[in-house]
């Protein structure tokens, strides 16, 4: 399972059991096809970039969620048939994850590397001060 998130724009008219009844249907289809919501995040009426559909706002909200791609799939036909969700977007997170986790693993290995090195330099420095004063 790969991870991904969703987010998408509801119309800014649509009340918010709406987007409840939204927000379950797609959560359905996940749980269903074997996926793991991972969060769910209403994040309340925004305004928009540009102008869609003659809409200056939209009510968004992101899925956070672990799924295959016949999974994401279905989740993007059923957003793109419903009238009330006016935009979509689906990312795939996981790759970023791993390049974020490799990248912070080198700079700890490099940082101890100079940690020890650093260490080294320091414990022999008094020692060099008083040999240096003799």
């Amino acid at each position: 399972m790969r991870n991904y998130e969703i987010m998408f724009i509801v119309n800014p008219n649509t009340p918010e059991e709406e987007v409840d009844k939204i927000n379950s249907q797609i959560e359905g289809v996940i749980t269903s096809g074997g996926g793991q919501i991972q969060k769910i995040e209403k994040m309340g009426k925004r305004r928009l970039a540009y102008e869609i559909e003659r809409h200056r706002e939209g009510q968004y909200v992101l899925f956070v969620i672990a799924a295959n791609g016949e999974i994401v799939r279905e989740v993007e036909r059923r957003l793109r048939v419903l009238d009330a969700v006016i935009k979509y977007l689906t990312v795939r997170t996981d790759e970023e994850t791993r390049r974020l986790e490799k990248m912070k693993s080198f700079r700890q290995k490099r940082a101890a590397r100079r940690g020890s090195s650093t260490r080294t330099a320091v414990a022999e420095l008094p020692e060099q001060a008083l040999e240096e004063d003799m």
